[in-house]
């Protein structure tokens, strides 16, 4: 293989990658009934993503991985409703998306529960960013028809550096609190 037919091959999967991470970013306008489960994963990702940006001082607590981590059982309960719904509740590439979200949501739960991981450990995979960011993937693509295949994984992967980096800018701006501790 030449330089000139990998340096094309590499073009070509960048537009597919680009081309499938549209479709993810249009994906709720096309499909507007998964709105109703994107929208609070959203919000609430925004809103404690504005809170610790105030409050930099304030870090994860227990209680907050596993609230965070009951998330991913709350929308594994949507996407079971929703495959009920539309008939596909046998065993299909979707239901097994939606099975290894109740399984994770339900091990990280059990897992922040009983503390059985490092605080440290526990705190980054049950933080507000990766909880929401599975969600979020297991809402698009069992809603729509985008395929489950490696150009999905790298246009999620971009995706996830964009939410991360736009995260990032809300932290940067975000003026950090100085109150008076009045406890």
């Amino acid at each position: 293989m030449d330089l000139v037919t990998l340096q094309s091959q590499a073009i070509i999967f960048s537009k597919e990658v680009i081309f499938r991470f549209v479709e993810i970013v249009k994906s709720p306008l096309d499909s507007t009934n998964m709105l109703w489960i994107l929208m609070p994963l959203i919000l609430v990702l925004l809103l404690m993503e504005l809170y610790f940006s105030r409050y930099k001082s304030e870090e994860l607590g227990w209680n907050t991985a596993f609230g965070n981590s009951l998330v991913l059982i709350f929308v594994s309960i949507d996407l079971l409703r929703y495959m009920y719904n539309i008939g596909q509740f046998g065993f299909n590439p979707r239901m097994a998306i939606v099975v290894s979200i109740v399984f994770v949501g339900s091990l990280f739960t059990l897992l922040d529960f009983f503390h059985l991981l490092p605080k440290s450990l526990a705190f980054v995979i049950s933080s507000r960013l990766p909880i929401n960011f599975l969600a979020l993937i297991g809402v698009i693509l069992v809603y729509t028809n985008i395929p489950i295949d490696y150009i999905t994984f790298f246009a999620f992967v971009l995706f996830l550096f964009i939410i991360g980096g736009f995260l990032r800018l809300i932290q940067l701006v975000i003026p950090e609190s100085y109150d008076l501790d009045l406890d």
